[in-house]
C-alpha cells in the first residue's frame, strides 16, 4: 500500500506536471544559461518561476497561458523551472512558487507571489508593466 502512495506521487505525477508546462506553447521555456539574453530581447517581459510539485503552479497555469495569448505582441511571456534551474532563482531571491516577475528593459519593475485571485495577475500586468 506505502509504495502504491509513493509511487503515484512520483515521476508519473512529475512527468504530468511537466507535460501541463509544455503544452502552454505561447510561453518560452527559459534556462539560467537563456534567462538574461531573453529578458534583455524583449522590452517587456514576464517570467513565471514555477515547481512542478507546485499544486498552485498548476492552477495558475492556464490563467498564465491565457493571458501569454491575449497580450501576445504586448509582452514577452516566459517560465523557468526552479527544480531544473537553480541560479537565477537565487539571483533574483526567488522562495515562493509560482513567482512572476515583470521586467521593463531589463530590470525587474514588480513581482507577485504564491496564491493569488486569477484577475490580480491581469490587473497588475495592465497596470504596471503595460501602462506607459
Amino acid at each position: 500500500m506505502n509504495a502504491k502512495i509513493n509511487r503515484s506521487y512520483g515521476y508519473p505525477f512529475r512527468r504530468e506536471m511537466k507535460e501541463v508546462h509544455q503544452r502552454m506553447s505561447s510561453l518560452v521555456e527559459l534556462t539560467d544559461k537563456d534567462f538574461d539574453s531573453y529578458i534583455d530581447r524583449n522590452a517587456v517581459a514576464v517570467v513565471e518561476f514555477w515547481d512542478p510539485w507546485c499544486s498552485i503552479c498548476s492552477e495558475m497555469a492556464p490563467i498564465y497561458e491565457e493571458l501569454a495569448r491575449k497580450y501576445a505582441g504586448k509582452a514577452a511571456f516566459a517560465k523557468l523551472n526552479m527544480r531544473e534551474n537553480r541560479k537565477k532563482p537565487e539571483d533574483y531571491e526567488v522562495y515562493v512558487t509560482p513567482t512572476f516577475i515583470f521586467f521593463r528593459n531589463g530590470r525587474e519593475i514588480h513581482r507577485l507571489g504564491g496564491l493569488m485571485e486569477p484577475d490580480k495577475l491581469e490587473e497588475d500586468l495592465k497596470t504596471r508593466l503595460l501602462s506607459p
